[in-house]
C-alpha cells in the first residue's frame, strides 16, 4: 500500500479516536409502540416492540443525536436515527423522525434538559 495511503488512514483513525471521546452516549433497552406512516398513511404498526435506544450529546453541548432499532430483527424493520440540537438545557430542535421517541425525550428529561420546545 502506497504509504501515503497509510498515513491517511492513521489520521482518520485519530480524529474518529478524538471524536469518540467527545461525547456522552447513553444506550439502553426498552419497548416501544412504533408506526410506520408516510404521505399515504399508515404503513405499519407493532405493539411491544423490544427496542435498542442511543442517545448521544456532542462535549459543545450544542448538538446531540438519537438512534433506535428493534432488537430482533437487528434494525432491519424498524430503525430510526437523527439529530438533536440544544440551546443550554433546552432541547430546541430535532430531525430525522416526524415525532421524537417518548423513550428519548424521558432520557433527556433525566438528565436535566427540557424538551417542552419539541413535545
Amino acid at each position: 500500500m502506497d504509504p501515503s495511503l497509510v498515513d491517511c488512514y492513521k489520521e482518520k483513525e485519530k480524529q474518529i479516536m478524538i471524536m469518540e471521546n467527545q461525547k456522552q452516549e447513553w444506550t439502553w433497552v426498552g419497548e416501544a409502540n412504533l408506526s410506520l406512516e408516510n404521505s399515504f398513511g399508515t404503513l405499519a404498526r407493532q405493539s411491544g416492540i423490544k427496542i435498542e435506544f442511543t442517545l448521544g450529546i456532542h462535549e459543545s453541548g450544542d448538538t446531540g443525536w438519537f438512534e433506535f432499532y428493534d432488537i430482533d430483527s437487528g434494525g432491519e424493520k424498524w430503525y430510526a436515527e437523527g439529530g438533536l440540537w440544544f440551546d443550554g438545557k433546552d432541547v430546541m430542535d430535532f430531525d430525522g423522525v416526524f415525532e421524537l421517541p417518548e423513550e428519548i425525550m424521558t432520557k433527556l428529561n433525566e438528565l436535566g434538559y427540557d424538551c417542552s420546545n419539541v413535545w
